[in-house]
């Protein structure tokens, strides 16, 4: 028997020709900034960099699987349907990353001001605001319809609120996806290694992790930000290197039982090296755990940026739901609508992410009614 050749020994090695390509496409993105800063100015941004590195990992462990095991999606989707809420909250999840994609091309920017167009209400809605005659030294009440140019009405400095909030979509999605995905991947690592592992390595990262989730969240952000300043990428890296504790307990407990089925213990026996039963065997049989975990943490760690940016700790060049709130807060008598649209959305968004999750936990739970 001849032995195979060294492309199919490596791809086995490494797990399977889609492991090969990921890994391919991850180095190509890599060699890439270096020649963006030597030679092409910084064209890509570094925020871009890890939109591509999301988008490659989503396709070959997100969409691929989806697609290969077809008849057991069909078999997940007919049951997250069962539950009424799931769907709508998903289908107002996609709308909003469409939009999040796609309104830039059809609004204007979002930080361009126009002081003539200040105070513009919703269409439909009328504004009255005392303005100072100098020539009559008095104070005339003028009002201010809602423009179509403006459907959702502008703030105190003329920008267009449509425009503002889908700015913020974008933030608010980037900061939920990547800083999720950043969570998971520690937390889910450390969880199956622990479990894995058992003995002091278990008792040294579960204290680890003790230690991680006995400091208040949200003030470990604000300290970090505070000491270190605040910029949209860091505040990704941030959150995400933060918020993982609870993803590892919750994987650490379903991999426990894992570790003395009869399948790890038949791959051990075959001489499996411990990454490879840990990413070829257990980390697939919590997968549906993490999913579930994934989307019930995404509208958390939004709601950690926009507090951040309501406070005043985040990203000046950017705009977020969070600073529209802020900009809002202060007018809420008045320009109400600055306010409000943004928590609207904002609420609507967290809603539909639960919804979601909800319906996933109930869909991956095997005690759940078939």
């Amino acid at each position: 028997m001849t032995k195979p050749g060294f492309f199919k020994r490596a791809v086995a090695g490494m797990g399977g020709l889609r492991n090969v390509l990921a890994l391919a496409m991850f180095l190509v993105i890599c060699a890439t900034i270096p020649l963006d800063i030597l030679y092409w100015n910084r064209a890509i941004k570094p925020l871009d960099y890890s939109y591509l590195f999301f988008a490659v990992f989503m396709l070959f462990y997100g969409v691929y699987p989806l697609y290969v095991n077809r008849r057991l999606t069909r078999y997940y989707w007919d049951r997250i349907k069962r539950h009424r809420l799931a769907v709508p909250g998903m289908i107002f999840i996609l709308f909003l990353i469409a939009v999040a994609i796609i309104g830039p091309f059809f609004t204007g920017d979002a930080v361009q001001t126009n002081f003539k167009e200040q105070n513009f209400p919703p269409l439909g809605f009328t504004y009255q605001q005392g303005i100072y005659d100098v020539k009559s030294d008095n104070f005339t009440t003028v009002v201010s319809p809602g423009v179509p140019q403006h459907p959702l009405g502008t703030d105190d400095k003329g920008r267009d609120m449509l425009a503002m909030l889908i700015s913020g979509a974008r933030v608010s999605l980037q900061v939920g996806f990547l800083a999720t995905l950043i969570a998971v991947m520690i937390g889910s690592f450390l969880g199956v290694s622990s479990a894995y592992f058992g003995g002091w390595v278990d008792s040294v990262l579960m204290r680890f992790t003790d230690i991680m989730m006995t400091f208040p969240f949200f003030l470990l952000l604000i300290l970090i930000i505070f000491l270190y300043g605040p910029s949209l990428m860091f505040i990704i890296l941030v959150i995400g290197a933060t918020g993982w504790t609870g993803t590892a307990r919750l994987v650490r407990s379903d991999a426990l039982s894992l570790r003395t089925r009869d399948f790890i213990i038949a791959s051990r026996s075959l001489g499996a090296s411990d990454s490879r039963i840990i990413f070829r065997h257990m980390m697939p049989n919590v997968l549906s755990q993490i999913i579930v975990i994934a989307t019930l943490s995404i509208p958390g760690n939004m709601l950690a940026e926009s507090g951040l940016s309501f406070i005043g700790l985040g990203d000046p060049n950017v705009i977020s739901w969070g600073a529209i709130l802020n900009a809002g807060f202060r007018g809420i008598n008045t320009t109400w609508w600055v306010a409000v649209e943004p928590g609207v959305i904002l609420f609507l968004t967290v809603l539909a992410f639960n919804f979601l999750g909800d319906g996933l936990r109930d869909a991956f739970d095997p005690r759940s009614q078939s």
